[in-house]
């Protein structure tokens, strides 16, 4: 007989805790002709993984730590795509359909990122 009977089960449960909050998930809908802003004064760079799951194309740009914009594209819906961003940049996701948009993302590296949606 065990003297702990619960101590593996406990530590299995906390490992897979841990591992689990490695990363942030989010549903995220964007009004038409507003912007998704996700970052812009971390510390350390974040990967987004994105899957638009609505109905119209969501345009991405990055706003680097200069202030530069640059484009990385259209994700049009049901696509995928894997994007990093580095540390003090933002992640920009662009509605300019006259129908909401909807992202499911998942977030790893630094989550201390703002978030925010503003006008186009």
């Amino acid at each position: 007989m065990r003297k702990y009977p619960l101590a593996l089960p406990l530590y299995l449960m906390s490992v897979l805790l841990m591992v689990g909050c490695n990363r942030l998930g989010s549903l995220t809908t964007i009004q038409p002709g507003k912007q998704f802003e996700l970052g812009g004064s971390q510390k350390g760079a974040f990967t987004a993984r994105l899957q638009n799951v609505g109905e119209v194309q969501v345009m991405i740009f990055e706003r680097l730590i200069d202030g530069k914009r640059v484009s990385l594209g259209a994700l049009k819906p049901g696509a995928e795509q894997t994007l990093r961003f580095s540390s003090g940049s933002a992640a920009l996701f662009d509605n300019v359909a006259a129908k909401s948009a909807q992202l499911h993302l998942v977030v790893t590296g630094d989550k201390n990122l703002s978030m925010r949606e503003r006008s186009n």
